[in-house]
């Protein structure tokens, strides 16, 4: 079965709002436009939130955990919360296992670990 390539796509959503649908496997090869695409919603005015839709990630590596984490990180920097929705599956499972779903979700609502 082919691989999904691997996509960004931003949705219309509310003020304040930067929703981005990610499709595909992020891992090593991606993870790097992924971390650029979230810090450059979270520069733009008036954001305040960055929503990460991963219902269609296939797969997420290492990599791609470390790049939410920096993203997160970059994005509260500016004052911006990122939150994840749709995880599935391995990519949910990965999330959970690392502790980085958790994480995500205390920071989504203003803690700092």
């Amino acid at each position: 079965m082919p691989v999904p390539p691997f996509a960004i796509v931003e949705h219309p959503a509310d003020a304040g709002v930067a929703c981005l649908s990610v499709r595909g496997e992020v891992d090593v090869e991606s993870a790097e436009e992924l971390q650029g695409v979230v810090a450059r919603a979270a520069r733009r005015p008036g954001v305040r939130n960055v929503v990460l839709d991963l219902r269609a990630v296939t797969f997420l590596d290492a990599m791609g955990v470390a790049s939410l984490v920096r993203a997160a990180l970059d994005a509260a920097d500016r004052g911006v919360r990122l939150r994840t929705e749709g995880a599935g599956g391995i990519v949910r499972r990965v999330l959970e296992i690392t502790g980085v779903s958790d994480w995500l979700d205390a920071a989504s609502v203003g803690r700092r670990f």
